[in-house]
């Protein structure tokens, strides 16, 4: 019996020593808590840090209480000191960030429908700062600087993004393309690399870096990712204008027309494809001209097949610069071409109407 009541008495004073663990600041919080009073349980929980530093569940019920008031860089805080002395509290301060992070995050998708792209902003940049290393909110924020065409902002935070998540490959891809947007071409270049070290197959980094070589004068190499990308994806308009231009610019002419035909074909009313195939049967044109004077200089005879193949330059010129003019008519230079074309098929009348559409459009 005696035995038994030593049991009982080291039972109660264990229980004692934990009772003194609490200070009476957390006590006197918790009371406030229950009472749903977070301002008043805020100010016992400040000076239970204030005075017991090193108090690990004040910290944490701190940061439940700055939650509360939406002061959530100061909830951030509380949270890290708490877990800085003890990690007792590890799954309720997640679970607090979480709730807090989503709250933060619908706010901004919310505000963006309302268009007060200001508000999301600010939404989307309060659930980074709760949670830096979940990536959504990085997405939607650059995705809104884009939209107050603020580039610098949304590059930032691409670049931030990728630093949380440096797999996300279509984060690189976004940013790439500002990159390229605001002429930062090499830094285009290097952050496709890496896109392309992760998926070596990614049709948009290939094009993008393609782009990126283009832009800063290495055709060669423009050229190789162009190929991969229309290899890639054989239909798309944009990758097959920009390599039947590295063909027409480097005056290899046939390829240059067959890839314009090809845009042409899917969207008959390109401005640029249908000018630039008449402008390089107009230049084979010039080029094989000048080759039949030489031969006349050089007393050489000028077939009928030769000359008739001349003319065929000139004539496969004019649909396509008719077409161009037929979408945008403002251009005298485009004039003055189709009027050669015109002169150089016999058809002089209507050579002489271009040219004189394209003098006053000079005036």
């Amino acid at each position: 019996m005696k035995r038994s009541l030593q049991i009982i008495g080291a039972i109660l004073m264990i229980a004692t020593v934990f009772m003194a663990c609490q200070t009476k600041e957390v006590t006197s919080a918790k009371v406030y808590i229950q009472q749903n009073n977070w301002e008043k349980a805020i100010e016992q929980l400040e000076l239970a840090t204030k005075n017991y530093p090193n108090d690990a569940e004040a910290w944490y019920l701190l940061g439940e209480g700055y939650g509360t008031q939406e002061e959530y860089e100061k909830m951030v805080d509380a949270f890290n000191k708490s877990l800085e002395i003890a990690n007792t509290f590890e799954s309720e301060i997640t679970a607090a960030k979480d709730k807090y992070w989503v709250n933060n995050f619908n706010s901004g998708v919310k505000a963006i429908n309302n268009e007060d792209l200001e508000g999301a902003i600010n939404a989307f940049e309060t659930a980074i700062m709760i949670d830096p290393e979940r990536p959504e909110a990085y997405n939607n924020l650059a995705i809104t600087y884009m939209r107050t065409e603020d580039t610098d902002k949304a590059m930032d935070t691409y670049e931030r993004l990728i630093e949380v998540k440096p797999q996300d490959v279509k984060a690189m891809n976004d940013l790439a393309r500002l990159y390229i947007q605001e002429k930062q071409y090499q830094n285009a270049v290097e952050v496709e690399k890496k896109a392309l070290e992760i998926e070596p197959s990614n049709a948009d980094a290939i094009y993008s870096l393609a782009m990126a070589y283009d832009y800063l004068g290495e055709k060669d190499k423009a050229r190789a990712e162009y190929q991969k990308a229309l290899e890639a994806n054989p239909k798309d308009v944009d990758v097959l204008f920009n390599v039947a231009r590295l063909y027409f610019m480097d005056g290899e002419y046939d390829q240059a027309i067959g890839l314009f035909k090809r845009v042409i074909e899917q969207n008959p009313d390109d401005y640029d494809s249908n000018l630039n195939v008449g402008n390089a049967f107009l230049t084979m044109a010039d080029e094989y001209r000048k080759t039949l004077v030489e031969k006349e200089r050089n007393e050489e005879t000028i077939t009928e097949e030769e000359a008739d193949r001349l003319k065929d330059m000139y004539q496969q010129a004019i649909p396509y610069l008719e077409k161009a003019l037929s979408i945008r008519d403002s251009d005298p230079n485009v004039w003055n071409n189709l009027g050669v074309a015109y002169v150089n098929v016999g058809n002089t009348e209507k050579g002489q109407e271009a040219f004189d559409k394209a003098e006053t459009l000079r005036q």
